[in-house]
């Protein structure tokens, strides 16, 4: 995953599947590699353009039509053969033109990593309107001034009779072509945001593609901030070094949270029991208080974590809370069942009568 402000070095990021999870993971499974969407490389699956032959390049007018949909469709034309193309300004006052095959947005991460800058922001109305003279919507990879620098992403290699904006509004050019309308560029960059279909570059396996938690991660933050500080220490040899340091996170609340989404029915959660708040609930019910409460004595001295439910309420209304609150086990006395302890696992459907003396043994 990307580093962010931790670190100029990439993160580590421990994921769950989870179909609520805010991540979107590119798992290459021959690799045995996974990748947060938001730096996932990505090779473009190739549209057939089989036996196409460069047509006559026309500039077509397309008043209002902003987006590589409606553009497609406007233009009949598939929409892997439609061009965007962002201006942004980087952190140093350069100006970048980055363009993508139209189904796809830019990946700012990966395009200030290969600008080499620290920071991007999409270049002001203002400013696109007097470097390419149109309207945010209609810039095009034809005809920019020198002091643009442009990154084309490799999803454009190979196109024929492709569209580019034509750096006049409410207009685009169809049936571009490398080498005769414009030189061939030297590279072409993966600078796109993956979509599902996508590719691993390394290996040209397809993606696996699924939603998930981040519920830990990793930052090796080197000597950032030891550098920065000048946090050192002295070696063997009497040097000042540089710290190396990390950061380690554990996100309990978001661990909690995932267990939920993963462990539960209709009735509640289903704690698993290596992480359950207690192993046991105690429900007493009408005539079972005295059993419970010498249960309850017994359960805690073999170590079991018990949480007792001995408030003054009905049956349904107690045992309704036991199944939202999840404890592995339930166990119910009450004047029914006289000397006799009812015995639930929350993850099954019946419940079984045990001698009151052989419940500490049946949980242990």
């Amino acid at each position: 995953a990307s580093g962010g402000d931790f670190t100029d070095n990439y993160s580590h990021e421990f994921q769950t599947r989870c179909e609520s999870g805010e991540d979107e993971v590119f798992y290459a499974a021959q690799s045995e590699v996974a990748f947060n969407k938001e730096i996932a490389p990505s090779q473009a699956p190739e549209f057939d353009q089989s036996g196409e032959q460069p047509a006559e390049r026309r500039e077509v007018e397309g008043e209002g039509i902003v987006g590589a949909e409606a553009l497609a469709k406007h233009l009949d034309i598939p929409i892997e053969k439609t061009t965007k193309t962002i201006l942004f300004e980087a952190d140093d006052g350069r100006l970048i033109a980055a363009a993508v095959r139209g189904e796809y947005d830019i990946n700012e991460e990966k395009l200030r990593k290969v600008a080499g800058c620290s920071g991007l922001r999409l270049a002001s109305a203002e400013r696109v309107k007097q470097v390419t003279g149109a309207e945010v919507g209609y810039a095009g990879i034809i005809g920019l001034p020198d002091e643009v620098a442009v990154y084309l992403d490799d999803s454009l290699a190979g196109r024929v009779n492709f569209e580019s904006g034509a750096n006049r509004t409410n207009y685009h050019i169809i049936n571009v072509n490398f080498g005769r309308d414009l030189p061939e560029p030297s590279r072409f960059y993966d600078i796109k945001m993956a979509l599902a279909g996508d590719y691993f570059p390394e290996t040209s396996e397809q993606y696996e593609v699924f939603r998930a938690a981040e519920v830990g991660n990793i930052f090796p933050l080197y000597t950032k901030f030891s550098d920065a500080f000048g946090y050192t220490f002295t070696d063997q040899q009497g040097k000042q070094q540089p710290v190396y340091m990390g950061s380690y996170g554990i996100g309990t609340s978001r661990v909690m949270g995932v267990l939920v989404e993963k462990f539960h029915d209709e009735h509640g959660i289903i704690w698993p029991e290596q992480v359950a708040p207690f192993k046991v609930q105690l429900v007493s019910l009408a005539g079972g208080e005295s059993l419970a409460e010498w249960l309850h004595d017994q359960l805690q001295a073999n170590q079991v974590e018990v949480l007792w439910d001995d408030r003054q309420l009905g049956a349904g209304e107690k045992l309704a809370d036991a199944d939202l609150i999840g404890c592995p086990i339930r166990l119910v006395t009450s004047a029914k069942n006289g000397n006799q302890v009812e015995l639930k696992r929350r993850d099954e459907a019946e419940a079984q009568l045990l001698a009151h003396h052989r419940v500490c043994a049946a949980v242990s």
